[in-house]
């Protein structure tokens, strides 16, 4: 009887090792189904920083051209209506244009 005995170990150490590839097989599957999803994510995030990022640069661009537009005399009014901007959103596009600062006369030392 031992050798039955042997056997039906044998056998059960076999079922238990195959049942164990299965699961293993599920959870990588599931592993890789997580990292393909997760690298998706990040690279949108990525996308997304990026246009965040020229965004910005062409709002400062109009805030640019706001101002240049007041300088020519414009008033807010008139601006809004030419672009079709409320005076909120000018007055906040003009805010992201930083002033250029005053130009000494006084020479410098040498």
């Amino acid at each position: 009887m031992a050798i039955g005995q042997t056997g039906k170990k044998i056998d059960a150490r076999e079922r238990a090792r195959l049942a164990r590839t299965r699961v293993d097989q599920v959870r990588a599957e599931r592993d890789d189904k997580i990292e393909a999803t997760l690298a998706e994510f990040f690279t949108a995030g990525d996308e997304r920083d990026a246009l965040i990022a020229q965004l910005a640069t062409l709002e400062i661009t109009m805030g640019a051209r706001v101002t240049s537009l007041f300088e020519l005399g414009e008033t807010a009014t008139r601006i809004a209506d030419l672009v079709a901007l409320a005076p909120k959103e000018l007055k906040r596009l003009r805010g992201l244009v930083a002033p250029v600062p005053a130009v000494s006369s006084v020479p410098d030392a040498d």
